[in-house]
């Protein structure tokens, strides 16, 4: 008589303990192979996105692994150049790209992504390494193409700098002006005074500028400048020559502002020596000996006089040799800096003592 096994009251739990087992066994297993043919179910790991927690900075992906890797530069067209050069902003045309993708900061990005969230996708995008940067932003002096209109700093010229302290132009990337140019003028958008003579010309009294020998004969010069930018001094030195003489010293040195707008400059002057210290509170200038007066009761000039080595006579003086240098300083008064001129005129004997 054969015999049948029947199921007794523990089945159920010995059951239910075998199909935790396996369970709990294939759960050990899943993704300890291949993520495309595992020894057992793989579906919970094929399900799993590597690059879910993972955030590339920069114009980088996440590729298969869960790595970041940089995009690919693009090819660039046989005259144009690598590096730098295919740097920010490349314009349309300076490297190429396979099909969905654009060259952008000199790499190939996907042509509908906005790397930097300025909601611009890379293809209408020109820089997507700085979010203030899109079509439609406005253009500021910076050295960039803000706009993406293929343009640099290309917008309204008063736009550009009219709420930077230091100048209304924008050159090189940057609100102000040229060395030596200044911007008086706010209104309007240039660097409209040049400054008069150079900056570094005359800026002490050891380098004045030379304005050469003016001897007695009747020679003049004429200098000019404007003193831009505010406090600036600037110096000039001649040499006054006296000619020989046996009659009369026609020596009569004159320095004067012939041209002063506005009241604007004033002069010193210094005969024999350097002064930087020089006090410049004058408006005209003048030593001669084309006279013969007494002054603070001595006689004094050369006119007339007699011949050096000659026999003196009673109240004349000898022609003596009275050439000498002249340090002539000009400053401004305080006042509003303009970008006006000065014009100083410098003579020797052109001008005769009443």
């Amino acid at each position: 008589m054969s015999k049948r096994r029947v199921p007794g009251p523990g089945w159920p739990l010995l059951a239910a303990s075998a199909l935790a087992m396996a369970v709990a066994c294939a759960s050990s297993k899943a993704g300890s192979g291949d993520p495309d043919g595992g020894p057992v179910d793989a579906a919970v790991y094929d399900a799993e996105n590597p690059c879910a927690n993972v955030t590339c900075d920069g114009l980088a992906y996440c590729d298969d692994t869960g790595t970041c890797q940089p995009y690919p530069e693009c090819t660039p067209p046989p005259d144009a150049g690598v590096g730098d050069d295919a740097g920010v902003n490349p314009e349309p045309g300076t490297g190429t790209c396979p099909d969905g993708q654009v060259c952008r900061n000199g790499v190939c990005l996907p042509d509908d992504q906005d790397f930097d969230h300025d909601g611009y996708p890379a293809s209408s995008d020109c820089d997507e390494t700085n979010g203030m940067i899109h079509p439609g932003a406005p253009e500021i002096c910076n050295g960039l193409d803000d706009d993406c209109q293929f343009g640099v700093d290309n917008g309204d010229p008063v736009a550009l700098c009219e709420n930077d302290p230091t100048g209304s132009v924008c050159e090189n990337g940057s609100c102000g002006c040229l060395p030596g140019t200044f911007d008086l003028d706010p209104t309007i958008p240039n660097c409209e005074c040049v400054a008069a003579p150079l900056l570094e010309q005359g800026t002490t009294c050891a380098d004045a500028i030379d304005v050469g020998d003016l001897f007695d004969s009747g020679q003049m010069a004429t200098v000019t400048g404007n003193l831009v930018p505010m406090g600036r001094r600037t110096w000039y030195r001649f040499r006054g020559g006296d000619l020989p003489d046996t009659t009369c010293d026609n020596l009569h040195v004159r320095a004067w502002l012939a041209d002063n707008p506005g009241d604007q400059f004033r002069i010193g002057v210094a005969r024999g020596a350097c002064d930087e210290n020089l006090v410049a509170d004058l408006t005209d200038y003048e030593w001669a000996t084309d006279f013969r007066a007494s002054i603070n009761g001595t006689l004094s000039g050369e006119c007339p006089c007699t011949a050096a080595g000659g026999t003196p006579q009673q109240n004349v003086s000898t022609c003596a040799d009275d050439s000498a240098y002249y340090y002539v300083v000009v400053e401004r008064t305080s006042g509003v800096l303009t970008c006006d001129s000065y014009q100083i005129e410098l003579s020797n004997g052109v001008y005769d003592t009443p």
